[in-house]
């Protein structure tokens, strides 16, 4: 099967290939990657920092990006906009399957219409209560005692908002920071995607039913990571 792998530059999705790529070599694999998630706005100098923590490579026990490009022999192919110039690469490689992890666009029909089998996306937090940018946050500013992973079809481009395929949560451990708990999700949650792409012509043979409207959640602001620290939660 040819799959092509959409996902943003940073540690999380490094963690996510790193358990993916190996496992995934009987397919033709091509991958594609977005330098950031949504538009740059003037935000709180915390979530800066940890923005610039979570592009920081050095140090870090999963493989780099380049030994991930060897492995599935191919190039990584940065894409500023898929829904223009991207557009026409991946549709040259002619995808059986698009898998996202953490692409920090969103797909519009064109990219949706490319894969013949269909895309499938890899978010890091429970649906339908949790949809948008950082749930895992929100999830431990609201008091969640669970975090988790949604592996969910991408069948228009409203967000978040495909037919479930998988979940797997964890329980919160308030000892450990917003990123390192994050972190952890990777690993089970490749395991999600290797198991959907074992099983995915009777996943895309299923009825494909929209998520109820839950609630999308945006980057949050300076009092919201105020209200955050107050109760002990950590950031970095």
């Amino acid at each position: 099967m040819r799959i092509a792998l959409l996902y943003n530059r940073d540690i999380y999705a490094q963690a996510a290939l790193s358990h993916l790529i190996p496992s995934m070599q009987e397919h033709r694999l091509e991958l594609f990657f977005s330098q950031q998630v949504g538009r740059r706005v003037n935000r709180d100098p915390r979530l800066d920092k940890l923005s610039r923590t979570e592009t920081t490579f050095s140090g870090t026990a999963t493989l780099s990006f380049e030994e991930l490009a060897v492995i599935a022999s191919c190039k990584e192919q940065r894409i500023d906009n898929i829904n223009s110039e991207g557009l026409e690469r991946v549709a040259d490689f002619e995808p059986d399957l698009i898998v996202s992890i953490r692409f920090g666009q969103i797909l519009e029909e064109p990219v949706i219409a490319v894969p013949r089998i269909g895309v499938i996306n890899l978010h890091s937090g429970l649906l339908p209560a949790y949809k948008g940018v950082m749930a895992s946050f929100w999830s431990l500013l609201n008091g969640e005692r669970q975090l988790g992973t949604t592996l969910h079809w991408i069948t228009d481009s409203k967000i978040d908002s495909g037919a479930i395929i998988s979940t797997q949560q964890q329980q919160v451990d308030t000892s450990k920071t917003y990123l390192q708990q994050v972190l952890s999700l990777y690993e089970p949650g490749a395991r999600q995607i290797t198991e959907a792409v074992n099983d995915i012509e009777a996943l895309a043979a299923q009825p494909h039913y929209d998520l109820p409207k839950g609630q999308y959640y945006s980057f949050p602001e300076t009092a919201d990571i105020d209200q955050f620290e107050a109760k002990g939660l950590r950031l970095l």
